[in-house]
């Protein structure tokens, strides 16, 4: 199932979504659905957590929306630097941006083939051995673009050249990017396993689970029956099987008990 399949689903038994917060979506016909696919993870701090947009919404307001550069990528740079190397002081990343994760991954294998990996939040990856890391930023916005960080040192001027057509971000959507990724910083220090493990209860006969990572043990040809099933018990999951659902953080045990009462079978 494509992520667009999956909003018309949405939109067939609840009506349009007409307020994201916490980890759930409020529906015009009045119902709540609980969020674990968050935008692919890109929502994983949760909707409207965090200051990402109190910032886009600040420098929106100065109409700086166009293509135009605004400042260096310094700001987005040094955050993506302390997320993958630690580094608080200098940086040690450069950013690339593209409109699709298969150009972005294209990018970062042709600045190193051996040590590329694709980030995910919450996982115990030192990336700091990785000299390319493609990002799907924690900022709660749509697929459209995609960061590749580089390594300073495995930058080259001659693979620049040829490197596919790079995304420009406007300056009020890079900067929240960049206080989305200091927001997760943060909360990393504070989302741990036992925060995690609580819903085991509920999800351990559909998902294996590391960390926060979701993923299906419900076989690849019974899974689109499997998402709209979760869709009708008011559960929103990643609609491609190969993809990650995520533990909502700190959501009542208590939105899984229809799933719990009546389950899937398969």
């Amino acid at each position: 199932m494509t992520t667009k399949q999956l909003s018309k689903e949405i939109f067939k038994r609840y009506g349009e979504v007409t307020r994201a917060r916490g980890y759930f979506l409020y529906t015009k016909k009045g119902v709540r659905l609980t969020d674990m696919y968050l935008e692919d993870g890109r929502a994983v701090l949760g909707w409207r957590a965090g200051n990402a947009l109190l910032h886009f919404k600040n420098f929106l307001s100065r109409g700086i929306t166009g293509s135009f550069m605004c400042e260096k990528n310094c700001r987005l740079e040094k955050a993506v630097s302390l997320l993958l190397d630690g580094s608080e002081k200098s940086v040690t990343r450069r950013v690339f941006v593209f409109s699709a994760k298969s150009t972005a991954v294209k990018a970062s294998l042709m600045f190193s083939k051996d040590k590329t990996m694709v980030w995910k939040p919450f996982s115990k990856i030192d990336y700091s051995n990785f000299d390319s890391v493609v990002i799907a930023p924690p900022f709660g916005w749509t697929d459209s673009f995609w960061l590749v960080a580089v390594k300073t040192s495995a930058c080259d001027q001659e693979i620049e050249n040829l490197l596919p057509e790079e995304t420009v971000l406007s300056f009020p959507l890079k900067v929240a990017v960049a206080r989305g990724i200091y927001d997760y910083i943060e909360e990393e220090k504070v989302r741990v396993e036992k925060e995690w493990f609580i819903y085991d209860t509920y999800l351990h006969n559909y998902f294996e689970r590391n960390g926060c990572h979701l993923t299906p043990k419900v076989p690849k040809e019974k899974y689109d029956e499997f998402v709209l099933y979760c869709l009708d018990n008011q559960i929103v999951i990643n609609p491609h099987y190969d993809g990650t659902s995520y533990v909502p953080y700190q959501v009542d045990k208590g939105n899984f008990t229809k799933i719990k009462n009546s389950p899937f079978a398969f």
